[in-house]
């Protein structure tokens, strides 16, 4: 994946998603065992599904590691 974007706030290496609903959602750059989003290619934009984790390889989202998401999320 070339399309590596930087967290703002802690500097982990993200990749910029968009959710079934049109919402962007940051994703940690490198799989992960237990994670729960598929990323789907559609040119130079990536998809995300919410997926049992027993497919590979998922990803998880930024939010459940960055140690900063609280001051990122909409309330």
């Amino acid at each position: 994946m070339s399309d590596r974007s930087t967290c703002r706030s802690c500097g982990a290496p993200i990749i910029w998603a968009f959710t079934k609903e049109g919402r962007r959602i940051p994703v940690d750059y490198l799989p992960t065992p237990g994670g729960n989003l598929e990323l789907t290619e559609n040119g130079p934009i990536y998809g995300v599904t919410y997926v049992d984790p027993s497919s590979e390889p998922l990803y998880r989202s930024h939010f459940s590691t960055c140690k900063d998401a609280d001051s990122w999320r909409r309330r």
